[in-house]
């Protein structure tokens, strides 16, 4: 817990100089309606020099599913839930246990970037905290090429040396999915495991691995894939570069295994 008190701590200093540098974040992004998604989740990560926070998405009231590169050195790990603002997290929950994805590999960042971490207890379900609503097993081998994503998270903005992680308030932009072919021609080593998303309005950057690659069907948000990795800090979260996220409908199967989540039709 004295992690926890450090963190808002310092959190409260950000915010007060976010005040008179206010600006947009992931990059060309715009605020998150307080509860428009409620099924990210914040991962504070204590111990690790390469990062300290990232994002993921609760699968079911006792599994978050992230990047395996966020959580891989497997140090102190606490979820945060309950609100798009990081000061109106309402719920702290230590990880008890991390597995990585059997596939992933610490030296090639873009293969099986998944990890699913257990918590001390089910999230308490409400407004704020909800279960992610997955691809179907109808939709495993749909590219989503030229769907309209949403990507979302509190990582930087890329513009600024200055710029502390998380951000105060979660972010939102709207890209539409590019083909592997086109995201292939910036990034080695695309699979048919990843999803691209490119557009003049803007993307993830540092600290939005693991958040949700949301697309809309029916009115409701179906998470497609997590945000993997992009061109990296400063000049590298620009509007219209690539980002590259993993492709959930490769791996229902592993999460059906380790999480019994119920997966549509």
């Amino acid at each position: 817990m004295r992690h926890l008190i450090v963190f808002f701590l310092g959190l409260a200093v950000a915010l007060a100089i976010e005040t008179t540098h206010k600006d947009t974040r992931i990059t060309g992004g715009d605020d998150a309606g307080e509860n428009d998604y409620p099924f990210t989740v914040g991962i504070l990560i204590s111990g690790d020099e390469e990062h300290t926070f990232c994002a993921g998405i609760l699968v079911t009231p006792r599994f978050v599913l992230t990047t395996a590169n966020c959580v891989i050195r497997q140090t102190m790990l606490t979820v945060l839930l309950g609100s798009s603002a990081i000061t109106g997290m309402n719920q702290f929950l230590p990880v008890t246990h991390v597995r990585l994805h059997w596939n992933h590999s610490s030296t090639v960042i873009n293969r099986a970037d998944l990890a699913l971490l257990t918590l001390v207890r089910d999230a308490t379900l409400g407004p704020g905290v909800a279960v992610a609503r997955l691809p179907s097993w109808s939709q495993v081998g749909n590219t989503f090429n030229g769907f309209g994503a949403t990507v979302v998270g509190w990582g930087l903005s890329g513009n600024r040396v200055d710029e502390t992680i998380p951000v105060p308030h979660l972010q939102v932009v709207r890209n539409p999915v590019i083909s592997n072919f086109v995201c292939g021609i910036s990034h080695s080593f695309i699979t048919d495991e990843h999803v691209c998303t490119s557009g003049d309005n803007g993307g993830p950057c540092d600290g939005d691995e693991g958040g949700p690659v949301m697309i809309t069907e029916d009115g409701e948000l179906t998470v497609i894939a997590i945000h993997s990795f992009h061109f990296g800090r400063l000049r590298g979260c620009e509007r219209g570069r690539s980002a590259v996220h993993t492709r959930l409908t490769e791996h229902l199967g592993w999460l059906v295994e380790h999480t019994g989540v119920e997966i549509r039709p």
